[in-house]
């Protein structure tokens, strides 16, 4: 599929890795298909596909600089485990602020659950806040010795 993004001519394909996608443009980035149209953590770019229907799709460029998860897939890793199996749960550990947790909430897809654990007060709220608008994620807060789940 072709398209616009900055001007220039832009091809996103399936990455061997279910729910993953390669956008193959001057360079080539990894994407997700953005569960949560118009959302995005740290300024994260977009890109939009027309379909043929004339309905449009928008993804997220996952940068792997940002995630290590990103960097294992772009690096070439074999098993990823949260896109083999449908129905599987996420717990993911060190969330900080929620970029990579975005993503993977688009990885696992609106019917799985992503939960999420993170210890520091500050990146805790900031979680909480980012977990507010996609339906897949519980969010697990350390606060003063005890546990917030949201």
């Amino acid at each position: 599929m072709f398209i616009a993004k900055s001007g220039s001519k832009v091809v996103v394909e399936p990455h061997r890795h279910g729910g993953v996608f390669t956008a193959k443009g001057k360079k080539d980035d990894l994407c997700t298909k953005n569960l949560v149209p118009g959302e995005v953590v740290y300024n994260e770019k977009k890109i939009f596909v027309q379909n043929e229907d004339g309905t449009k799709v928008e993804y997220r460029v996952w940068n792997p600089f940002r995630s290590k998860l990103a960097a294992a897939i772009f690096g070439g890793a074999d098993d990823v485990w949260i896109l083999k199996k449908p129905g599987n749960r996420v717990l993911y550990q060190g969330a900080a602020s929620g970029t990579t947790i975005f993503i993977v909430s688009n990885l696992v897809g609106p019917i799985r659950v992503v939960y999420v654990i993170e210890f520091s007060h500050r990146s805790g709220r900031d979680l909480v806040n980012m977990a507010k608008k996609p339906t897949n994620v519980i969010p697990i807060i350390q606060f003063r010795g005890l546990f917030f789940c949201g």
